[in-house]
């Protein structure tokens, strides 16, 4: 009687290999950084030739997918169109097809001889040691000397993935002929298999086939001997287990990221001969369907690894896996092809999202910013400054212990509010712009409107003042270590915020207004529960005062300044540092994001200011002309004027042109 080899294990067999799968899965990719490349993957795409052949990619592709659209437009009027022109148009769309393919040939290129190089590299240091650590090891023979060092040569020529695939380990409680017939069933199927789909003289996707030096199988810690000596080399190991009712399955993956060992759950191979037995099958031919079920399982995990590699070091790869029929049951891999599909899905999104921002800052690079205006006026150096939500008014707070109010439309002085008895730190608007608040060393905070003020007594010099996005409270840093709260509808204190060791240079609300943010000369940044009053959050990643902070628009993210040279980037809801910039030469007076959230103004007694474009990390500008120490920076609502004040008593005015 005939048998049904899918139709009688795809019961069995599915829910093993999608665990097997899965597992991987989960142990590389589903992780807190999900969607995070491997490292070396990450210094690659920063590579300048790699940015910039994205930047020309996704401009050139842009003005495809434009005029294609435009194309497409044209399909569906009306009118009729005449016959030659139809013709070209559609011999022009596919002309602008044409070079979207060889771009990203181009590109899947550059990708692989850029790995090559970094894994080349590894090798050249690796070498030295390999002498060493034959000489010093009495290696088993599992790979020889000469083995290891023509793997070394063939990699430095040229990059492709090394499949290791050994003899499955086989209870001798099987026939010889079984035994024998699975071990050349797998190393002959399996090659031909990779050779066809994953060919090592192939620019795409070339996976070298390692199976026939192996004479026997391997265990786990030869498989760690391997690893120390082809530790450079991008590897893939597949060893199995078959016991008298069991096929234990193990991958053990390297060269991209950490290494991942796993062991999967076993497949009953026992339970499939006797189903098989059941259906009328003798013997010999359930044993056969089970070698035959083993075999399709080392090309499903083989190809899913091969898959994942070339995907994790090139975004535009096609999987092969999506498009083999007959090698794997379509019933077989569907679900698998479904997770490798999602991992295709998020990294392209990632991809996109980060050639989008690639060229956003090559965009804005390509700007130039200069000064256009200097408003002089004050007597003192200028601590602060504050922008109207509307962008027709700036506020300074001076030591000379005025504030004094600018139309920005002529620099024109509009008025001078005299009330402060001390030099006026910190100065802010309310949301809708009709309050501003001034903190001053005279130990008092001062609301003004329409010109005329309201005090709250303070207790110490008042550093930093902020209103929450609905204008219904008001927080106040001071020289005694305490965040005062207030509430603006009654003029009365809430509570104070005691924790920080010294004193607070700068407090900012949570956007909902249910956190607020300080930063102090103890090195911390506090994240203060508003409902509670209690800190949630003690950040301390600094290692000098933290002068400034800011959060982005979106309100995820922090930006904060220290006396220690740096400007950190923290993950708001969880408190994890994202990035540190380095690039100013004395302490960090001041942080201000730009209104879409892209860039990142920061000022230093170094006497600039630097841009930052957040995204891609890089330095986009160093605004030079103070001449003295700048305490204070800010973006216009349309985030394209810059205003600055400093040392020397004087507001500079940047525009973008």
């Amino acid at each position: 009687m005939g048998f049904n080899i899918i139709g009688a294990v795809v019961s069995f067999v599915l829910p093993a290999a999608e665990r097997l799968v899965s597992a991987f899965i989960d142990h590389t990719f589903t992780k807190e950084d999900k969607g995070n490349l491997p490292v070396k993957v990450q210094e690659v795409r920063q590579d300048q030739r790699v940015r910039q052949a994205e930047i020309d990619y996704y401009n050139r592709r842009e003005a495809r997918e434009k005029e294609l659209l435009q194309i497409q437009e044209l399909r569906f009027k009306a009118d009729i169109q005449i016959a030659a022109a139809k013709a070209e148009r559609e011999e022009r769309a596919l002309q602008l097809k044409q070079e979207e393919l060889e771009d990203k040939r181009k590109l899947s290129a550059l990708y692989l001889d850029l790995i090559r190089e970094k894994t080349a590299q590894e090798i050249e240091l690796k070498q030295k040691e390999i002498q060493a650590i034959f000489d010093q090891q009495r290696w088993p023979g599992v790979l020889s000397r000469d083995e290891a060092q023509r793997i070394f040569v063939d990699e430095q020529k040229k990059p492709r993935l090394l499949m290791l695939v050994p003899p499955p380990d086989i209870s001798e409680d099987f026939p010889i002929s079984f035994r024998d017939s699975l071990n050349k069933e797998i190393r002959n199927q399996l090659k031909i298999f990779l050779e066809k789909h994953y060919p090592l003289q192939g620019d795409l996707c070339p996976v070298e086939f390692y199976g026939k030096y192996f004479e026997r199988s391997v265990f786990d810690a030869e498989v760690k001997q391997l690893e120390t000596i082809l530790s450079a080399v991008p590897t893939a190991i597949i060893y199995t287990d078959v016991t008298d009712h069991e096929v234990y399955f193990n991958v053990r993956f390297w060269g991209l990221q950490e290494p991942v060992s796993l062991s999967f759950e076993p497949w009953n191979w026992e339970e499939v001969k006797k189903e098989l037995e059941q259906a009328g099958n003798d013997e010999k031919q359930s044993l056969r369907v089970i070698r035959q079920t083993i075999v399709i399982l080392h090309k499903l995990l083989a190809a899913f690894l091969a898959d994942w590699y070339y995907l994790n070091i090139n975004p535009n790869y096609e999987p092969q896996l999506f498009n083999i029929e007959s090698e794997i049951p379509l019933e077989w891999k569907a679900t698998i092809v479904d997770k490798l599909a999602a991992i295709r899905q998020e990294y392209r999104e990632i991809y996109d999202n980060e050639l989008k921002l690639l060229a956003d800052s090559q965009s804005q690079k390509n700007q130039r910013w200069r000064c256009v205006n200097t408003l002089s006026g004050h007597s003192n150096r200028i601590y602060s400054i504050a922008i109207s939500p509307d962008g027709k008014t700036l506020a300074s707070g001076s030591g000379d212990n005025t504030i004094k109010v600018w139309n920005l439309y002529n620099g024109e002085l509009l008025a001078t509010l005299n009330g402060h008895s001390s030099a006026v730190r910190s100065v802010a608007f309310s949301s809708d712009g009709l309050i501003l608040a001034s903190g001053s060393n005279d130990n008092t905070v001062k609301l003004w409107y329409s010109l005329t003020g309201t005090t709250f007594l303070g207790e110490n010099n008042v550093t930093s003042v902020a209103f929450s996005s609905d204008g219904r409270t008001l927080a106040s840093s001071s020289g005694d270590n305490n965040i005062k709260i207030w509430n603006l509808k009654t003029n009365e204190l809430i509570y104070t915020l005691s924790g920080h060791e010294k004193c607070a240079m700068s407090v900012v609300f949570a956007l909902n207004g249910q956190a607020l943010i300080s930063g102090s000369i103890d090195h911390t940044i506090k994240i203060w529960n508003m409902k509670t009053g209690l800190a949630i959050h003690t950040l301390k990643e600094h290692s000098a005062a933290v002068r400034t902070i800011a959060i982005s628009p979106d309100g995820k993210t922090l930006a904060s300044g220290s006396d220690d040279k740096t400007i950190k980037i923290w993950y708001l809801p969880s408190g994890k540092i994202i990035h540190t910039f380095y690039g100013h030469v004395n302490a960090i007076s001041s942080v201000a994001f730009s209104p879409d959230g892209k860039t990142l103004a920061s000022t230093s007694s170094d006497t600039t200011i630097k841009l930052w474009h957040l995204a891609t990390k890089e330095l986009l500008y160093t605004l030079a002309g103070h001449g003295s120490n700048i305490y204070s920076v800010a973006f216009s609502p349309d985030g394209k004027t810059i205003f600055s004040s400093n040392e020397n008593t004087t507001i500079k005015i940047w525009r973008c042109e």
